[in-house]
This record gives C-alpha cells, structure tokens and sequence, in this order.
C-alpha cells in the first residue's frame, strides 16, 4: 500500500446520477477539490450495469432526468437504458465532471478521524485518501439478490441475474425460465419470449401491474421542445402533478387507491381471457403495498402457447431443472433471476466507521435512520443520498436527489469555508425524524401487511418519504445549523 495520502476537500463515493449531481452542485458552489469515486469505467451507476432485455425506466423521460439539464430528444415517453446512460455521460460532460472522476477505484473503507476531523479513505487499489467531507452516493440498491434455492449450484445449464446481465448468452431456442415478477421481470418477459423455444415464469407473488402507455415522440415534438424549452419545462410540471397527486392515496386515504385498482383490473382482464390463468395474476394484497409496475406488454405475453406461469413453489434444483411442489419437474436450459437486491444492512458496499469507530451497519442495527436521509448522528461531515426514510413512493426519485445535492454543497462548503472539524446531526434530531416518519405513515399502505423490501424486521419502514415530494424540497432548501453539533 502507498504511503502518500492525498488530501480533498470532499469524496463522493459513485458516479451513478447521485454522484454526478453532487458534482454538478458543488461546482456550482466553488468547491473543485473533490473526486468522484468510481469502481466501473464510465459513468451511469444502474443505468451502466442493467443492460438486460428490455431494460428501461418506468418514470417518464420529462420527469426522469435532471431539473436543470432537460433532454428535448428523448425518443419515448419511458426511456431505454441506453438513452439514460448517454444521458448521464452527456451531463458528465456539460458540467466538466470527468476530470473530477477516479475511475476503477472502488472504496473499501471510510473511518472518520476525530481528532484530525477528516474521513480517511482506503480503495481496493490500495490509495488511501483523507476527505474533509464523505458523500456516498452509490444507492441502497446494488447486490443483487438471489432465491435460497435447494441445489442451485448443481445446475449444469446457464445461470444470470438480469443485474448483472452477460450479452454473450444466446437464448434463441432454448428453454429458460425466469425467477420472479417483479420490476425486472415485467421488461425481460416479454422481451425475450419470441426467441425462446419455452419460457416458465416462476411466480411466487403476483404484482399490481398497471398499463404504462408508453409512445414513440415525434419529430415535431421533438423540435418544439428543443425550439421551445418552455414547453417540455411545461410538459415536465403536467408529469410532476399528475404523479403527485397519488401521494394522499398511498399515505393518507388508501381507498383511494380503488381508482388503481380498478386500471389494474381492466388491464389484466383486457389482456388475459383465461379466468385461471387470470386468477393466478391477480394480487391479494393492498395496491402501493408493495411497489407498483407499470407495463404494457407484460400480460399478453402470458397468452403465447411457448409461455407458462408457474406458481408452484420450487422445491430444488438439480441439473437439469426445477422439482415444484405437487411433483412436477421442469428441465430448462437458462435460468435468469430477476430477484432484486439485498436490502438489508449492509447498504454500501464499503465500510463506514464514524467518530467512534462503529460500523454504520452496526450502529444502524436493522433500523437505519438519517436526518432527511442525509444526515447520520455520530458520523459527522458526511451526508448520503437517498439515505434512509427519503425514498419516493409516488414519483421520480430525481426530485429528492436534487433537493439532497443542494443541501449536502451547502453542508460541504459551510464545512470548507468556516474550517470546521465536526459537523454532527444531533441524535434527538435524527431520532425525532424517525418517529414523525413511523407516525405519519401508520395508516399509509406501506404498512397494510404485505412483505415488502420497504420495511424493516420490526415492521418500521426506514425507507420511504411519508408525504408529498415539494414539502420535502421545502423543508430541506436550507442548511438548519441548529439541528448539528459544531466543533
């Protein structure tokens, strides 16, 4: 290991659309010693690892990108992956932020120093960096997870998870069965079922699936926009509203979620005659319990002759295949995961120590709480992204990231510019948060029983914003010392 520290003034850990607004908001604020911290070779965090069939966004575009650097050519109404990663590069490269990026330099640890008020930082690579202010931007989604399966490892044939996707694999005429109904499943389904010889889908929870209505924009829209920034700035606002207003649903009045389930059911019967088949794609828990999906093509799938749902457990693997509960054995070729992440501790993919050299996965103990979801006491100088109890149930997760780059370059600069050593939340702060987030969600759906990745083993939910997204943005537009311990 190399005996030279370097000496930064912030790190920011990820160079997803969290580490590149970060970015873009310090410079804003004047503070150029910073470096982005990067494992992969280019910029796009999610967006640059999911590259699986069918891989897209289910926000719309206008909605879907940064505030202050719109996109007039998005060619869809949901954009493809591709789309997005070439828009993050293209705004890496707008606001200069490549030169700011250490790329291949994965952080293995962060331990913050009290004495000198500075987090020392160790990369896999061996450097070792100290950082008057640690900002982890790498999201709370990036293990993928995958299905505790008897014999999983005895399969002969080939195994993906749709995270980690691998473009070599050829799935023509071959039979594949995918694990999961959920947010990835509902892309790759219908994406691959034309080329495959048979396709089983294992459901072990059917999900809400509502219609996307997803188009192509036109060439006149197009140029209107590019012509006119105004209008998609108008078009922007006309998503942002009409998102919003789902939020009382969710929190506050779940029935008036009826209105969603009743698009769900006309949805679902339009696209699928079968009463049996249809009865095993129906939900029996509450609509927003769970996340909600948003397809167009997922159910018609399910009417092709080489498609099987199948909602018989898996008992095993071997092989060749699964053993399903009633004694059925299916033989595939592929299997592909499309079960998610690990969302429980840790939430990084590095070590945090703070002032008392605790593990933050330790110290969060099953239950993580955050001041705004930025904000940890007794880790001072450091602030997250889409920390806990900031997630959004209801629109774009961008909103709240903006609100977070803002609010941590003020955070960082007070930092830098007033030469202070320590600046920790207060506990009763971070505490009082936690318990206005569990009382204000009480009677929200979240909390209707189903089990949902939102909450924790307890039954709290560290995970979600319990309200609207702009009140979010007004009570996090300025920088409240009062809330912080200053040394």
């Amino acid at each position: 290991m190399s005996k030279d520290v370097k000496k930064i003034d912030v790190a920011v850990i990820g160079a997803g659309f969290g580490g590149i607004g970060v970015g873009i908001a310090l410079r804003k604020k004047g503070i150029e010693n910073f470096v982005i911290f990067e494992g992969g070779d280019e910029v796009g965090g999610s967006w640059l690892t999911n590259r699986y069939p069918g891989c897209a966004c289910d926000v719309p575009s206008h909605l879907y990108s940064y505030s202050f650097a719109p996109n007039p050519r998005w060619t869809q109404a949901y954009s493809s992956h591709s789309e997005i990663h070439q828009y993050i590069m293209d705004c890496a490269e707008k606001f200069d932020l490549y030169r700011h990026i250490a790329f291949k330099t994965p952080v293995s640890a962060a331990n913050f120093n009290a004495e000198k008020g500075v987090w020392e930082i160790t990369t896999k690579n061996g450097e070792r960096v100290n950082a008057r202010v640690l900002i982890p931007a790498t999201g709370a989604l990036s293990l993928p997870k995958f299905p505790d399966i008897e014999g999983r490892e005895s399969f002969k044939g080939e195994q993906i998870h749709a995270a980690n996707w691998d473009n070599s694999i050829n799935l023509r005429g071959k039979r594949v069965a995918v694990i999961g109904t959920g947010a990835s499943a509902v892309q790759v389904v219908p994406s691959i079922a034309a080329d495959v010889e048979h396709l089983y889908v294992f459901q072990r929870t059917a999900s809400w699936v509502l219609p996307k209505m997803n188009r192509q924009y036109s060439e006149a829209e197009k140029r209107t926009w590019t012509r006119y920034p105004i209008t998609q700035k108008l078009s922007r606002y006309f998503i942002y509203w009409t998102m919003e207003v789902a939020a009382p649903a969710l929190i506050w009045f779940p029935k008036l979620l009826k209105l969603g389930q009743l698009a769900h059911r006309r949805h679902l019967h339009k696209a699928i005659q079968d009463p049996v088949l249809r009865d095993k794609l129906t939900p029996r828990y509450q609509l927003g319990c769970k996340r909600a999906l948003v397809s167009d093509d997922f159910y018609p799938t399910f009417n092709r002759s080489n498609v099987t749902l199948v909602t018989d457990g898996i008992e095993s693997m071997d092989s060749t295949g699964f053993s399903v509960a009633g004694g059925d054995k299916i033989d595939v070729d592929v299997v592909i995961y499309t079960t998610g992440y690990e969302t429980g501790e840790p939430m990084f993919p590095f070590t945090i120590h703070g002032k008392n050299g605790t593990n933050l996965t330790d110290y969060w103990a099953g239950q993580p709480k955050a001041y705004y979801g930025m904000n940890v006491s007794d880790y001072p100088n450091m602030g997250l992204i889409m920390g806990p109890n900031a997630g959004p149930g209801h629109t774009s997760v961008l909103i709240y990231q903006e609100a977070q780059y803002k609010y941590l370059a003020n955070y960082a600069k007070h930092i830098i510019d007033n030469d202070i050593k320590s600046l920790d939340i207060k506990k009763a702060e971070m505490d009082g948060m936690f318990q206005w987030a569990q009382k204000r969600m009480k009677n929200s759906t979240w909390l209707s029983g189903c089990a949902s990745w939102y909450l924790n083993e307890d039954g709290t939910n560290s995970t979600m914003w319990p309200g609207f997204s702009f009140e979010y943005l007004w009570r996090t537009r300025n920088l409240n010392l009062d809330a912080y311990h200053q040394s």
